[in-house]
């Protein structure tokens, strides 16, 4: 038996509460995937305050947008919609982080939902699998020892399944998270060094 089929008679063996439980481990680990190559790329080309600061003294335009919810992102939102005043520049300053501190979380919520959900599905097929052993016993007794292995299968094999899905899955979504704050945290440091700079200008 190859790998393929030992995984379809895994998953035979654990009941139809499996196609969701399959479901919800590929939605989950595509996004925690796209989530670590955004992570990645931010931190790959981060824009120091030195150059942003040289850009709105010397320069005009936008810099060339790097990856979504970077800093590259929010200078160059703010030097397409400069304006010259001062105190309206501050404000743009101001929208321009948000917008991008409002999309720093994007996904997570959802990781940790499909998290969430596994085990929870893994309990009802544990309880459809007891059902099942006690339908088996309610009709044939305790004689029929496959079709009672059956049922107790299905229930431990899908709680096993919910579990797998979900410890590695949260531990993500956990690290994944505080990494963000740290960028959270390295914007908010950005922000007011140049919001400094532009009261003083």
């Amino acid at each position: 038996m190859n790998g393929l089929e030992a995984v379809a008679a895994y998953t035979r063996a654990g009941g139809p509460v499996m196609i969701p439980l399959i479901a919800v481990s590929l939605l989950m680990w595509q996004l925690v995937a796209m989530k670590t190559l955004w992570l990645f790329r931010v931190r790959r080309y981060p824009l120091r305050i030195a150059e942003a600061l040289d850009w709105m003294t010397v320069r005009e335009g936008a810099p060339e947008v790097g990856p979504e919810g970077s800093r590259t992102a929010i200078l160059a939102y703010f030097m397409a919609s400069r304006t010259g005043d001062p105190e309206a520049d501050r404000i743009l300053w101001e929208v321009a982080v948000r917008r991008q501190l409002s999309r720093l979380g994007r996904y997570l919520p959802a990781i940790r939902v499909l998290g969430a959900v596994a085990p929870l599905l893994g309990l009802l097929g544990t309880v459809g699998g007891m059902v099942e052993t006690f339908h088996v016993i309610g009709f044939q007794g305790t004689g029929n020892s496959q079709a009672l292995a059956s049922g107790i299968q299905e229930a431990l094999i899908t709680t096993q399944t919910g579990l797998l899905i979900a410890i590695p899955g949260l531990f993500a979504g956990q690290v994944l998270t505080q990494k963000v704050r740290e960028i959270q945290g390295q914007l908010m440091v950005f922000h007011r060094a140049v919001d400094q700079w532009l009261t003083a200008s």
